[in-house]
């Protein structure tokens, strides 16, 4: 059984982090460390994203450029 644990962790003064595992994870893990983002920034940087995966969607390409949709700039 595979599981994730997500914990946001802020470091001591001596920039260490402590974390106590769950037994059910074991005793192996793989660790991802990533600078946490103010709420402003992680905001913006997920409406980025989110814009982009929207430009690269098959939607926005087939449906949006269709000569049937542009019907609707007449209005």
């Amino acid at each position: 059984m595979s599981s994730v644990l997500r914990k946001q962790l802020t470091a001591d003064a001596n920039h260490t982090i402590h974390f106590v595992l769950p037994p059910e994870m074991g005793n192996e893990v793989d660790v991802l460390i990533f600078p946490r983002l103010s709420t402003k920034q992680a905001a913006q940087q997920e409406s980025l994203a989110m814009s982009q995966l929207m430009d690269e969607s098959g939607f926005a390409k087939n449906v949006l450029n269709s000569a049937e949709e542009d019907c609707w700039n007449d209005l």
